[in-house]
């Protein structure tokens, strides 16, 4: 029996699988980005996010693309894939972040709004994108990217591009890459995810 068949397909296989994606495409990747308040940099500033961004990908063009991935979950016995909503306001969130706060007085330097493009990762056992749900996803700049069990993506709505990016806050995370360093794939963070990813793959 594959392994595939005996662990769940949740958040951390989809983040191994869509890490890999990007790595071939000779992005840079970070994981579960959130606030990096233990740099070892002295710097005045720290990022702050709010909720964790899954995975973050540097395209080699300096696009900066923000992934929310929701995988199956047990219910009643059986994993089921997440539901249409499931995630859609922690991926409106990201396009304000991160924010950079001043270390002197806890104060925002300047707003977020470093993201280019911004998807919601559903975990599904089928690409199957209905007219309702295309309906409700051309409201939103979220783009929607259906993730199956087998380790495949398909972009079933493409994203829009980020409507108050701020080219002040993408200029600053693309100059300070080396402070998400324990978001960085050398991470143990990382290394946890690998661990569920691979065991699933194997």
């Amino acid at each position: 029996m594959r392994q595939f068949d005996k662990i769940p397909f949740n958040e951390k296989v989809i983040i191994y699988a869509l890490y890999k994606k990007c790595v071939k495409r000779g992005s840079k990747v970070f994981v579960r980005f959130s606030h990096n308040l233990t740099v070892k940099q002295n710097r005045n500033w720290d990022y702050w996010t709010g909720t964790d961004i899954d995975l973050l990908e540097v395209t080699k063009e300096r696009m900066i693309i923000g992934y929310e991935i929701k995988g199956m979950k047990k219910y009643k016995g059986k994993y089921e894939p997440p539901g249409l909503y499931e995630g859609l306001g922690q991926a409106m969130g990201y396009f304000n972040l991160p924010f950079v706060i001043s270390k002197e007085d806890s104060k925002p330097k300047f707003n977020g709004g470093a993201f280019d493009f911004v998807y919601l990762v559903h975990a599904r056992n089928e690409i199957r994108f209905s007219e309702y749900e295309k309906r409700i996803f051309d409201l939103v700049p979220i783009g929607f990217i259906i993730a199956t069990p087998d380790g495949k993506f398909e972009t079933v709505k493409n994203a829009f591009l980020n409507p108050i990016q701020s080219k002040e806050a993408k200029e600053h995370l693309l100059n300070n890459l080396d402070s998400l360093e324990k978001f960085s794939l050398e991470s143990k963070i990382f290394k946890k995810i690998q661990e569920v990813g691979e065991k699933y793959f194997k």
